[in-house]
């Protein structure tokens, strides 16, 4: 047992730190995804050469109590994910995740991962490493936003939100981001070991990164900013006036409440905090309860909430914004594993984040004075990524850092010595096994960026302007699936190009091999039935579009079209049944009317 803290283990430190800096800052512009899939592939390399390293930590640390209840409820919430994976009908997406989101079941082993590694690394006396991560960081990405906010981006992208969506693709992710190290950065501004030069320049950091945040028109990231520093000011009035800082929390969740209240549309804050986008959140909300107690086991399938997005949902929301509007994720962290994973899935991860504040107070009560507002710092800015998970989504971007900063937490609560207790790894055997499984990853996410740059490339290709060019469009369309990839969004996207070239009987049979493997997969259907349509195989037609209708119950575009379906099938009573159907929800759209109109007499 060495009291040094060896090489090894140094390049562990650095190796979660700067890959939670990097899968932060990431992107590809030559992915057709360019910033989720890149986010994941740096993730999933680094968390995969970290468990090479902690398999030779384990047996060491176990012996630590506060470490072995870390590693039990880790592994509980990874073991039912797993589970909840076993069940999950598309396994593909089960284990790489929603295109364009990439919270599957790779990312979610590879941020406990992360989770562990920060646990059995991190102590008081390392932290600084952290710290100036966070500062680099954090300034990164407010100059990144201002330059997007001028319109001095060094990309095109084609975005139809704020302009500030720094490396993350979204405002909302962006300040959300912003505010985590916003709160780190005002953590060490006000930290008195810290010299005067390093909390002048954090203190005009923070100040920056407010900014930003203001200009990107995100009030969540507002908030969230405004409490985390409110949490750490709490802390430094504690140590001075305890009666006044009890005062002063209790005004806090008081203010707290109706702002919450405010943001619902209710209470006098409504006005101000209120956006309709909280209202379509509610949608969201509603149909990832209903996913949750219909299948409160094991739920629909991890990051299968798109999949079921239809089925689930209700007139309200399908009315709203149209049947055509959709969500792949809950908005809601918590509710959305429930969603995807079911109970066992919920309670593992209620457990370790209840675990992770326990040991945040157990940090912040174990210290007094500038140490004690260093332990402030971090838990304020891991409560205020706690606090956006309830109205957004597990961005990797994002949720890199609530696992890494609850990880520091736990490490922060133990005492220093323990932190030194990190054995001295084989020299061979470590790295070589860290490196092994670390090239292993690299290899498959170089498959994956070749995959996503084939996609990536359809877009440039010009329009169709002769028959001597459907070979060359739909070899590029296949390209991206002989990587050993079968993306439903690419397998889908081929059948587009095919059918778009005229290989009808070729894009009807991808789709059914699509079909076969997701048969969840809406769109594909809904091609189906198109190509059906237009080659007037009505009675084909009208058997897609009644699995459309199981898939999505309250749109009345697929009912008025599965009517005209019918009638040319010659089943005009069930082509009439169906205007009872659309009026049950949609009584007064164009599409009842038409339905009126079209067989109804």
């Amino acid at each position: 047992m060495k009291k040094s803290y060896p090489k090894t283990n140094q390049s562990a430190k650095l190796v979660v730190i700067w890959g939670a800096c990097l899968t932060t800052l990431f992107f590809w512009t030559g992915c057709n995804d360019p910033f989720n899939a890149p986010k994941s592939w740096i993730l999933s390399i680094a968390a995969f050469w970290l468990i090479g390293w902690i398999s030779f930590q384990i047996k060491s640390l176990w012996k630590q109590n506060p470490l072995k209840w870390t590693t039990v409820v880790a592994v509980a919430f990874l073991a039912a994910l797993a589970v909840a994976y076993f069940f999950t009908d598309n396994k593909y997406i089960g284990f790489f995740g929603e295109y364009q989101r990439r919270t599957g079941l790779l990312s979610y082993l590879s941020l406990i991962i992360f989770f562990l590694a920060s646990s059995f690394i991190f102590r008081l006396k390392n932290i600084a490493l952290v710290e100036r991560a966070s500062i680099f960081t954090g300034f990164l990405l407010a100059t990144y936003g201002l330059l997007q906010h001028f319109h001095h981006d060094f990309v095109a992208w084609k975005n139809p939100y704020n302009p500030i969506i720094a490396t993350l693709g979204n405002p909302d992710f962006a300040a959300a981001i912003m505010s985590i190290f916003l709160i780190i950065n005002f953590g060490i501004t006000v930290q008195t070991k810290q010299s005067r030069l390093v909390r002048i320049f954090t203190g005009i950091n923070a100040i920056y990164l407010f900014m930003i945040i203001a200009l990107s028109n995100v009030r969540q990231g507002l908030l969230t900013s405004i409490l985390g520093v409110i949490i750490i000011l709490l802390v430094l009035i504690y140590q001075r006036k305890k009666i006044i800082s009890y005062v002063l929390f209790v005004l806090l969740i008081f203010v707290s409440l109706f702002v919450t209240l405010g943001m619902l549309n209710k209470g006098p804050l409504s006005a101000y905090f209120y956006k309709m986008s909280v209202t379509y959140r509610g949608d969201y909300w509603r149909a990832g309860m209903h996913m949750f107690t219909q299948n409160p086991i094991f739920g629909v399938g991890l990051d299968r909430y798109g999949a079921n997005f239809r089925q689930y949902r209700d007139a309200t929301e399908s009315l709203r914004r149209g049947p055509g509007m959709i969500s792949n994720a809950a908005h809601n962290v918590p509710l959305h594993l429930a969603a995807t994973g079911g109970v066992f899935v919920l309670v593992t991860f209620l457990i370790m984040t209840s675990f992770i504040f326990f040991r945040g107070i157990v940090a912040l009560r174990k210290y007094q004075g500038t140490e004690q507002v260093a332990v402030a710092t971090f838990l304020a800015a891991w409560l205020a990524y706690e606090a956006q998970s309830i109205i957004s989504i597990d961005n990797l971007g994002i949720a890199i850092w609530g696992y890494v900063l609850g990880g520091i937490l736990i490490g922060l609560s133990l005492v220093d010595l323990q932190g030194e207790t990190l054995i001295k790894n084989n020299v061979l055997s470590q790295p070589l096994i860290s490196i092994s499984l670390a090239a292993g990853m690299f290899i498959l996410s170089v498959l994956g960026l070749r995959a996503e740059s084939a996609e990536h490339n359809l877009l440039s290709l010009p329009k169709l302007q002769s028959q001597s060019q459907i070979q060359m469009y739909q070899a590029v369309a296949k390209k991206p699936l002989t990587y050993g990839f079968r993306e439903p969004t690419f397998t889908l996207n081929y059948a587009r190009t095919l059918t778009s070239t005229g290989d009808l009987v070729k894009a009807k049979s991808q789709l059914t091999n699509l079909i076969k493997s997701d048969t969840k997969n809406y769109d594909a259907f809904s091609l189906l039935a198109e190509i059906n349509e237009y080659e007037k195989n009505w009675k084909d037609a009208v058997s897609v579009r009644k699995i459309m209708y199981k898939l999505d119950p309250y749109n009345q575009l697929n009912l008025l079209q599965l009517g005209e379906d019918e009638k040319y099938v010659g089943d005009l009573a069930a082509a009439k049944a169906l205007i009872a159907v659309i009026n049950s929800f949609a009584a007064n759209t164009q599409e009842a009317k038409q339905a009126l109109i079209d067989f109804g007499k």
